[in-house]
């Protein structure tokens, strides 16, 4: 698995893709990672 750092700030655009068996897990899981802004207070 690869993962890169992610420097995006707020309002910006980012666009998510997996391939694989385990593709619409992944995606869902870092959604919401995404959505919940990785945890981090505002």
């Amino acid at each position: 698995m690869g993962l890169m750092t992610l420097v995006a700030g707020i309002g910006s655009s980012i666009e998510i893709t997996a391939s694989g068996p385990d593709a619409e897990e992944a995606l869902t899981a870092l959604i919401a990672l995404v959505d919940n802004r990785f945890g981090e207070k505002e």
